[in-house]
């Protein structure tokens, strides 16, 4: 028998209750999974970003010293220069020595002197009888082909006279004319002009170094002799600056951060270093922004711009966090998904009770089949079904012959179990489209629908008769029982439920009065009141 379309009392809403609620849980689930990682990245970040800060000061702090330290050195040596006597080329020597000693990022400590060209001659001679035996005075082209070139005539020339540290490096330099190098005459003609000291912009110098020079006049101690001795009367300090050593002690240099610096020089600026990352860019560094710190040490002599770059990548990212936040991502889920499980499972159980509830409802308890209440149901469904296709359907009524003494005999469970194989044997008689209900006590209703002629319900109902009459096994007894049918055609015999039914009750009872095992048509306008 094939399942119905007639429409149940109770509906479950299992499937929507579960839905609603595991999506407002994923949703919670999911919000509270970005936040947790957004928390985590952004407080990675954080750190990163302190961390490149405090990086950036401690550098700042080193480089902006080694400033204030040779503007110091400077100062001193200028002034010590100042106070001896103008030939004492030894204690010169000696104090730039103590002092490069001391200060090891100081490439070279100089001295420089003014030379108008009628004294050019003289001045030789005598730096070579006194202090260097092969002085000359020259001039290096450090923009060109980097190389000794003849002097130019000029009123005055401002060759070096002392170079310290002693090396073959500061010997080359000894007699260069600073006048003849464009970045140093600007530095010089400003600390001859303002007295104070000045910066060069920066330059190469011949071992391929970028440096600097930091010149100082000499002031001529109270006292102190003039138009004396090889320094003369016009001498400048001079302090040469290797620009990697104002770097920091290698090993503490952060290899993740590029480091930039350039010497600014009337608002144009010139490189001094540009050291990239040792490291190769950490990976997924494309999704953040690279941390820069931008800095001008403009309140000294020598106006630096600092530029440090650090790449963020994945690897900052605090893996303690995020393993945290995945862990604690999936327990929840867990949770969330078997808390869904739960709820399904309970409601899955609401809603078999609820099933197990109308199936009582609807069906007969010893024999499951329908009851009176379905069965009326279902009969009003078909019977509108035939009207709209213009189709025969049966309505068969049957009654038991027999039954009672056999329940008297031997007992209700005897004829529960009867009644229960009469129930299977009647279901093998009839389609899947078909119905078959019990109607009370020993009564059974078939519904026979799609009928096409009027001998197709007396098939049926002797297929019926011949099923009821086979002997049944109960206990080990050989049971013998019939049936009497009444047939109601629609839309001959009626054309409602009631009308039908109460037709083939009719044509029961006449079946029973004329020997029963029998089948009867029942006969238009004649029916019996259906027992209650």
């Amino acid at each position: 028998m094939a399942p119905s379309d007639y429409k149940p009392i109770i509906r479950s809403s299992v499937a929507s209750t579960i839905s609603w609620r595991l999506v407002i849980g994923l949703i919670i689930w999911i919000a509270a999974s970005v936040g947790a990682t957004a928390w985590v990245v952004r407080s990675s970040l954080n750190t990163a970003e302190r961390e490149f800060l405090e990086y950036g000061e401690h550098f700042h702090a080193q480089l902006r010293d080694k400033l204030r330290a040779n503007e110091a050195v400077l100062y001193g040596f200028s002034a010590f220069l100042g106070a001896i006597p103008r030939d004492d080329h030894f204690s010169a020597s000696q104090y730039a020595r103590s002092i490069l000693e001391r200060y090891p990022h100081i490439y070279m400590l100089e001295v420089v002197r003014r030379v108008s060209r009628s004294d050019l001659a003289a001045f030789t001679q005598q730096m070579r009888r006194k202090w260097h035996r092969n002085f000359e005075v020259r001039r290096f082209d450090y923009r060109g082909e980097r190389e000794w070139a003849p002097l130019q005539d000029k009123s005055a020339y401002y060759p070096v006279i002392l170079a310290e540290p002693e090396s073959e490096a500061s010997r080359q330099v000894l007699g260069l004319d600073i006048d003849s190098l464009p970045g140093l005459r600007s530095a010089l003609t400003r600390s001859e002009l303002q007295g104070t000291p000045s910066a060069s912009e920066s330059f190469r110098l011949v071992e391929g170094d970028q440096a600097y020079v930091l010149f100082r006049p000499i002031q001529n101690a109270p006292g102190a002799a003039k138009n004396g001795g090889l320094m003369g009367d016009t001498t400048y300090a001079l302090m040469v600056v290797r620009a990697r050593d104002l770097l920091p002690v290698q090993s503490t240099l952060n290899p993740a951060i590029g480091h930039a610096a350039s010497m600014v020089i009337g608002g144009s600026a010139t490189g001094l270093f540009a050291l990239t990352p040792s490291l190769p860019p950490p990976v997924g560094s494309g999704f953040f922004e690279p941390l820069r710190i931008e800095r001008t040490l403009d309140d000294l002599s020598q106006s630096i711009n600092l530029s440090l770059e650090r790449r963020i990548g994945i690897s900052d990212l605090s893996g303690i966090g995020l393993v945290t936040v995945a862990l604690a991502s999936m327990f929840s889920l867990t949770m969330l998904l078997g808390y869904a499980g739960s709820l399904h499972q309970r409601e899955r159980r609401r809603e078999e009770e609820l099933r197990a509830i109308e199936h009582l409802a609807l069906h007969d308890q010893l024999t499951g089949l329908p009851n009176r209440f379905l069965l009326l149901g279902r009969l009003e469904q078909v019977l509108t079904t035939a009207q709209r296709h213009g189709t025969k359907l049966a309505v068969m009524f049957l009654d038991l012959d027999g039954f009672k003494p056999i329940n008297d005999r031997y007992g209700h469970h005897a004829g529960d179990a009867l009644l229960r194989e009469i129930g299977w044997r009647l279901r093998q008689c009839i389609r899947d489209c078909d119905t078959v209900a019990r109607h009370g006590g020993d009564e059974f209703v078939v519904v026979l629908t799609d009928m096409r002629e009027t001998p197709d319900a007396a098939s049926v109902a002797e297929k019926i008769l011949l099923a009821v009459a086979e002997p049944l096994e109960i206990e080990g007894e050989i049971l013998h029982v019939t049936t009497s049918v009444g047939i109601a055609m629609f839309p001959e015999a009626g054309s409602d439920a009631e009308t039908l039914l109460r037709a083939a009750d009719a044509a029961m009872y006449e079946a029973k009065a004329e020997g029963r095992r029998i089948y009867r048509f029942a006969t238009a306008g004649v029916s019996a009141p259906l027992a209650s």
